[in-house]
């Protein structure tokens, strides 16, 4: 196995952790020391040619071969059972749709998240549970680091050059979940969305999670979720056509739910009718309303000469995306991560391959 990358000597890993802020290979986190040895082994797993091309990564297009990929994993601490979903998410944040040259260079706070589903999750030791969205596990902060690292290292979206995002959120330094199989009353988000293998991941440009309390039935937790997500200032309620929001929901609230009769389709069914903001409010907030032009980012068959029109937050019950995370110790929560609206961070989502 011959590999093309720049080799670097250094006597132990203090001296490499320098040289890896000297040589701007990390974002301001330390990296471990990506070796021959390590890299090799990623590689292996993966049973993929070193120098085979996955894509261009944006914004600078580099060119993330197998072996880039394997050392960005090795940089980020990954064991060589993670390569398949760091290549599966890879494969997925590269689909047109999703626009990560957009994603990565918005002034939106938005960054591409990582949620794994099916038997792969328990397999690899994600988090699932409590504190789902902070870590916990080797296998979610890790695999989130890797994807994190080659967007830095490979694709060179750089703050304060062209990642332009004032505020970013905590997410840029890594960003994955794992769905809640044990207790998920519904299919695996990856089956929902069309792919039929055991494991998949799932992508989506977002911000950081809103979290959303909420008690008693069924009916008013959907309203108070509802309500949540249909704020101002949002990018979903500005641009309503074509764009996807994501509500996490903790395992015992999709469990009431389904208890009640709810299918995910009527849960989302509800939310688009009921999470909508009156136009004669919203235009009280928006940077200028001209009567004659509105809002062109809203769905089409919003009605926009009318003050009472309740303008949606998507166009589609079906791009409210739902998965179920989290831990069972409380019961109402759920947390909200709102999208990027319709120019990019648009799901996408692909299998986990086997070794």
């Amino acid at each position: 196995m011959r590999f093309q990358s720049k080799i670097y000597e250094v006597e132990d890993a203090w001296e490499w952790a320098e040289l890896a802020f000297k040589d701007h290979l990390t974002d301001g986190l330390p990296v471990l020391p990506p070796t021959e040895e390590r890299v090799a082994a990623i590689v292996g797993y993966l049973g993929r040619e070193p120098q085979e091309v996955l894509g261009l990564v944006p914004p600078q297009n580099g060119k993330a071969t197998v072996e880039k990929v394997a050392i960005n994993c090795a940089m980020a601490g990954c064991l060589p059972e993670y390569g398949p979903v760091v290549l599966a998410a890879l494969e997925a944040l590269l689909q047109e749709e999703f626009n990560l040259y957009g994603v990565e260079t918005t002034t939106h706070p938005c960054e591409p998240l990582t949620i794994v589903s099916g038997p792969i999750v328990k397999e690899l030791g994600f988090n699932y549970g409590d504190g789902v969205f902070g870590g916990g596990s080797r296998a979610n902060a890790t695999i989130g680091r890797a994807i994190r690292l080659i967007l830095w290292n490979i694709g060179g979206a750089y703050p304060g050059d062209n990642a332009k995002s004032p505020f970013s959120h905590p997410g840029r330094y890594t960003y994955c979940i794992a769905e809640n199989g044990d207790e998920n009353p519904w299919a695996p988000l990856h089956r929902e969305r069309g792919i039929e293998a055991e494991s998949g991941v799932t992508v989506f440009g977002c911000e950081a999670p809103h979290s959303i309390i909420a008690l008693a039935d069924e009916i008013h937790i959907l309203n108070v979720i509802a309500d949540s997500m249909s704020t101002m200032g949002n990018n979903n309620i500005q641009y309503t056509d074509g764009s996807q929001t994501l509500l996490v929901l903790a395992p015992r609230v999709a469990q009431k739910l389904d208890k009640a009769g709810w299918k995910k389709t009527d849960v989302k069914a509800y939310l688009f009718e009921k999470a909508r903001r009156r136009l004669g409010d919203l235009k009280k907030g928006f940077y200028t309303w001209d009567p004659d032009v509105g809002n062109p980012a809203w769905a089409k068959w919003v009605d926009q000469r009318n003050d009472d029109t309740m303008v949606p937050i998507v166009d589609r019950p079906e791009d409210i995306i739902i998965a179920v995370a989290g831990g069972t110790s409380a019961h109402w929560f759920s947390m909200w991560c709102p999208g990027w609206g319709k120019m990019g961070g648009l799901a996408v989502s692909r299998p986990v391959g086997s070794k």
